[in-house]
């Protein structure tokens, strides 16, 4: 009986512990299975593509269909869609109930049109599609570009300190308004008080109100550079280009720069992110950096500043963010986690 009893309990622990690991897509030459994060193989490469597990289910490719398979590697919901979405959950409108049912869904479709339906976890077609929790919705981060507003001005000129005035801002800490003006074809600042905060010798200066913390954007010939709206310099102006990154996650501002034609990344103030040159690098707003090395292979800088060197062809922060989707040197695609550990064999 005790014998039993063990055993059992072996048992209860195996299932326990194998649904509790987190399964990875893992590649074996052009198959498609499931590996454990220390690359055990769970459920055999045998198909001709995955997704990421998503409430105990994930989409297999089966010839040139998609359907879904749970954790134990059963063919659950037949092979027959086009397009196969992973499951997540939603809510039905329901007049008794407030907010609704929730209910578990996945996006799909029969048809080479790729017209879209949802279905339940047992596969059957829903006659609408559930609402989505707007918490779910990622936060939207993008490049912030720099916006020169014109406006009419009737200030008068202190002893031909300037020729015109094109734009105006304030700082948070007090009430003194600056005023962007042109003397002789440059661009300076100056407040209230006539005082001149930033010299006359830009070409030209916008305003960047749309940042987390505002700043001035300047040129000096073809090169630029940002002030801070106190008028001390930020990034000198001796850059090919800027692009200003704003991000949620961390309540602050990115600076890309391309200098002597390498590609680098600073905050606002000048502090280096990315100290490396690098060919490219483009901001990724699900959690970091793609960087291009010389020898045009692609690379990643996470904002905890590990990374993975430029040795693939593309790679991208997978539906699942602890790993990368990458595609190889020779086209094919895999998986690698964020300590470079790669789910797939040649």
């Amino acid at each position: 009986m005790i014998r039993n009893l063990l055993l059992c309990a072996g048992i209860l622990f195996f299932c326990s512990n194998s649904y509790s690991q987190e399964l990875i897509p893992y590649r074996d030459g052009s198959k498609w299975g499931f590996s454990t994060t220390d690359k055990k193989i769970v459920i055999k490469p045998k198909y001709n593509d995955v997704g990421w597990f998503s409430e105990g289910m994930a989409a297999v490719k089966v010839g040139s269909k998609w359907g879904y398979i749970n954790r134990d590697g059963k063919l659950v919901i037949p092979a027959r869609y086009t397009v196969a979405k992973p499951f997540h959950k939603g809510y039905m409108p329901d007049s008794k109930k407030s907010g609704g049912d929730s209910i578990i869904f996945a996006g799909a479709s029969l048809t080479n049109d790729g017209y879209e339906i949802c279905i339940t976890d047992k596969g059957i077609r829903m006659p609408q599609c559930p609402a989505i929790a707007e918490s779910s919705v990622p936060n939207n981060k993008s490049l912030i570009s720099g916006i020169q507003i014109q406006k009419t001005y009737s200030m008068p000129n202190s002893d031909g300190l300037f020729d015109k005035i094109t734009d105006d801002y304030e700082l948070q800490d007090n009430n003194e308004t600056y005023y962007v003006a042109m003397k002789d074809n440059k661009f300076g600042v100056y407040n209230s008080k006539f005082e001149v905060v930033v010299p006359f010798v830009y070409d030209s200066i916008t305003v960047n109100k749309q940042a987390r913390v505002p700043y001035l954007q300047v040129t000096k010939g073809a090169l630029k550079g940002i002030l801070l709206t106190n008028g001390t310099i930020g990034i000198e102006p001796e850059n090919s280009s800027i692009s200003l990154v704003d991000d949620d996650d961390n309540d602050m501002d990115y600076v890309i720069i391309k200098k002597g034609g390498k590609t680098f990344v600073r905050d606002i103030n000048n502090k280096p992110i990315i100290n490396q040159g690098y060919n490219d690098i483009r901001y990724d707003k699900e959690g970091g950096f793609i960087i291009t090395g010389d020898n045009g292979m692609e690379g990643y800088h996470f904002k905890d500043n590990t990374m993975i060197e430029p040795k693939y062809k593309s790679i991208k922060l997978s539906d699942d963010d602890n790993y990368l989707q990458v595609t190889t040197a020779d086209g094919k695609t895999g998986y690698i986690s964020k300590d470079g550990t790669e789910y797939f064999t040649n």
